[in-house]
């Protein structure tokens, strides 16, 4: 059964990567590539059953918030996707970060969209090898563990970062999802 399971897993991220006109992929990133990556640590029950248009949607939206992240920083966007607006739609906001790697940030995010009485349905939380330039615009994914001994060797600019994509609740207040905002990057400053 489990398998299966993840034969479907592969065989989903492999049409959503299908979905994207090659010739419109971002720059540096092989498409199909990045989606393993992105979605290795979902188990397979998450994700099977989404339209590959969803699937990789996400996915590509996130990686458009990492676009540029100067050195230090973290990045917080929390939006409800539509297909008309977005071309993609999760039935749930979303909640996108990009920061450092460090210990407990899915912990501390988590527990503050709890105690904000936010429940949470789905937690993506790939740790990402990426280049980024002096100006902190993205280079590269990486297809590389951030265990990988090479990446110090081969990729001396590499760093590891946090991205996390969190589905909540619908919020359709625009106030609201600023609130959620500030208030996770209020914790991600403490962490």
């Amino acid at each position: 059964m489990r398998n299966r399971l993840d034969e479907a897993k592969t065989d989903l991220i492999a049409r959503a990567a299908a979905v994207v006109d090659r010739s419109h992929a971002a720059p540096g990133t092989a498409t199909e590539p990045f989606l393993r990556r992105y979605y290795r640590h979902v188990v397979a029950e998450d994700l099977v059953g989404r339209d590959p248009v969803d699937v990789v949607g996400a996915a590509m939206s996130h990686r458009g918030l990492a676009v540029r992240r100067p050195q230090g920083t973290a990045l917080v966007r929390v939006f409800t996707p539509t297909v008309d607006e977005h071309g993609w739609s999760v039935g749930h906001s979303v909640v996108e970060i990009v920061t450092d790697d460090m210990p407990f940030l899915v912990d501390s995010v988590t527990m503050e969209l709890s105690r904000d009485e936010r429940p949470i349905h789905l937690v993506v939380h790939p740790q990402l090898v990426v280049r980024r330039d002096i100006a902190g615009d993205l280079v590269e994914v990486c297809d590389v563990s951030e265990s990988d001994s090479s990446v110090s060797t081969n990729h001396p600019d590499a760093i590891v970062e946090s991205w996390m994509h969190i589905e909540i609740d619908r919020e359709s207040d625009p106030e609201a999802a600023r609130g959620i905002e500030a208030s996770l990057m209020r914790v991600l400053r403490d962490v």
